[in-house]
């Protein structure tokens, strides 16, 4: 069949648009896959960026609450350790007082002596009670009249020695030495005390940490 110029040039033309079709379609495509590629990687990029901020607000989380709960608990000791001190300091203030009190002294070592005589078989008791010069002289007269006379059908004697350098006093039987000064009795009373205060802290600090945050 023969073909004239006109025919040609409309093959050439048909052909050419067909390829030119052809290659945009092929260019869409491959912009489509990169584009869908791209969209891929940004949203992996993304969920990792993700992932890390939400490691390092755990991360911050978890340090604060370890910092918040050493800082509590360096709050509480602090605290414990003040609250002892100022429970000696006050045990230590009312029993000096007592201690100064002549009266008070009198009627503790009466007390002391008559069990001591009480408890003892031995016929004739003697006590050496120490204390400070200036209580000495104060309980001087007091210690003879009142340790010459029969405690409870049992003869008492007590020397008594101004060798103390503090207030309160201390007695030597014959099973030893009793130191009754103020920093004995504070340290037995804050033994005593300082547990319950401790106790309390200690409850204290376990209803705050149940609380909801």
């Amino acid at each position: 069949m023969a073909h004239t110029v006109q025919s040609f040039i409309d093959t050439l033309r048909a052909d050419g648009v067909e390829a030119g079709r052809k290659a945009a379609e092929e260019i869409r495509r491959e912009a489509e896959r990169q584009s869908e590629q791209l969209i891929r990687e940004a949203e992996a990029k993304a969920s990792r960026i993700v992932e890390e901020a939400e490691r390092q607000r755990q991360e911050t989380v978890e340090r604060t609450r370890i910092d918040l709960e050493l800082a509590a608990r360096d709050t509480v000791a602090k605290l414990r350790d003040a609250l002892s001190q100022a429970v000696n300091r006050v045990l230590g203030r009312a029993v000096s007082e007592a201690f100064d009190d002549v009266d008070f002294l009198k009627d503790l070592i009466r007390e002391i002596a008559c069990n001591y005589a009480q408890s003892d078989a031995a016929g004739e008791q003697r006590i050496e009670l120490r204390v400070s010069e200036p209580m000495r002289r104060k309980l001087a007269d007091w210690a003879i009249a009142t340790f010459h006379t029969p405690c409870d059908d049992r003869r008492l004697s007590l020397e008594l020695h101004g060798a103390l350098s503090t207030a309160g006093f201390e007695y030597k039987v014959s099973g030893g030495t009793v130191e009754v000064t103020p920093d004995s009795v504070v340290q037995v009373l804050s033994e005593i005390v300082t547990p319950q205060l401790q106790q309390l802290l200690a409850s204290s600090q376990e209803g705050q940490a149940s609380e909801p945050t």
